[in-house]
């Protein structure tokens, strides 16, 4: 490998072969005794010396241009694992050790977890999307600076997968480390990847350069229009983080998911419905369903400027969950005491019907 060192524009440079390949390896002052280098870096004298001592990332300074790499971008790599600590603890590594079992479950209010399973969905419909990659991803999804799920895109096994954990088999190519909110907001298009991993909101470890594979690939799946339920969803998943205790905060998600399988619900009920979630007897959310837009929206009230809803319906949180979970009828959920409906009542009971089919769907 050959260092290529500037200072600041000025007409000289300095070259510092680094020969990993002949007899005991060897660092020396000029060009290349034996062939070519395999691997050429072009960087100011300053960001060498902060690459060195750590206080530079070398992967952000290669994406903003600082560093200029020619030849074998891969095999740079590993000349990384030189100059890095030795005792430092890899992202990879991250567990729950010693966390009591409460500790180890997941949460519910995870968001990029319905993301990962649309994903998932769309992935197995186009499997041969993935049969092209041949590329392993290991996602470690974190709240507040601390892990609480991880996902694998298998890309290299069969037709593909999608799963919540680590690798079943051998290690991920690439390790993607980011806040949950932060994943949603990548997948949706309103924070670019780049931008991401040079402001520090991205966390990659392996080869770089697939990870914009992955995003390909993503875009692919969303310029098919076969992830369906992002465009009801978009809202929702952009918005504030889920309220951990109300069930019926993630149980939104799965009423919009079935709303969008039925597309033509727009047309039969051309309705905008406002839920109003109340936890023992006190109000405490509002949830819009506007089905007179052309693909239906479902976001958090109070209702937007020209929306107006004609059906209000007031639910207990739980028996909302319960009935989104099949745990209880519908024909519970409106009779109970606790649950009120103003306005068309037929076009609630309408509604609500639609929802048991699609979910069958």
């Amino acid at each position: 490998m050959g260092v290529r060192m500037s200072s600041y524009g000025k007409l000289w440079i300095i070259c510092r072969p680094l020969d990993l390949k002949n007899d005991a390896g060897s660092v020396y002052k000029g060009t290349p005794k034996h062939d070519k280098p395999d691997c050429t870096f072009i960087l100011e004298d300053d960001l060498f010396t902060q690459i060195m001592d750590g206080t530079a990332d070398p992967q952000r300074a290669f994406m903003s241009g600082k560093l200029k790499i020619t030849g074998n971008v891969l095999a740079s790599q590993k000349l990384q694992a030189i100059w890095e600590n030795p005792d430092e603890e890899p992202e990879e590594k991250m567990s729950f050790a010693g966390a009591s079992d409460a500790d180890k479950e997941l949460p519910v209010t995870m968001k990029s977890d319905f993301v990962f399973e649309i994903f998932a969905e769309r992935l197995s419909e186009v499997p041969e999307l993935a049969q092209k990659m041949k590329v392993v991803y290991h996602w470690m999804v974190l709240q507040s600076g601390k892990k609480t799920s991880d996902w694998t895109v298998d890309l290299k096994s069969g037709a593909g997968s999608i799963y919540r954990g680590s690798p079943k088999s051998g290690k991920a190519d690439v390790t993607m480390t980011m806040e949950d909110e932060d994943i949603i907001l990548m997948m949706l298009g309103k924070l670019n990847p780049q931008r991401a991993f040079m402001t520090g909101r991205l966390k990659i470890k392996g080869n770089i350069m697939l990870t914009q594979k992955l995003n390909q690939l993503w875009q692919e799946i969303l310029k098919s229009g076969r992830a369906v339920e992002l465009p009801i969803l978009s809202a929702i998943l952009a918005d504030k983080p889920f309220d951990p205790t109300l069930r019926s905060e993630t149980c939104f998600v799965e009423l919009g998911k079935r709303v969008s399988r039925q597309p033509d619900l727009v047309m039969k009920l051309n309705t905008v419905f406002e839920w109003n979630i109340t936890k023992n007897g006190k109000k405490r959310t509002q949830w819009i369903l506007d089905l007179k837009t052309e693909k239906g929206m479902l976001c958090r009230g109070p209702a937007k400027e020209g929306v107006k809803p004609t059906v209000f319906i007031t639910v207990e949180d739980d028996d909302f969950a319960d009935w989104i979970l099949f745990k209880i009828t519908a024909d519970q959920v409106l009779s109970s005491n606790s649950t009120k409906v103003e306005g068309d009542r037929s076009l609630a009971a309408k509604l609500i019907d639609h929802l048991k089919i699609s979910a069958k769907l």
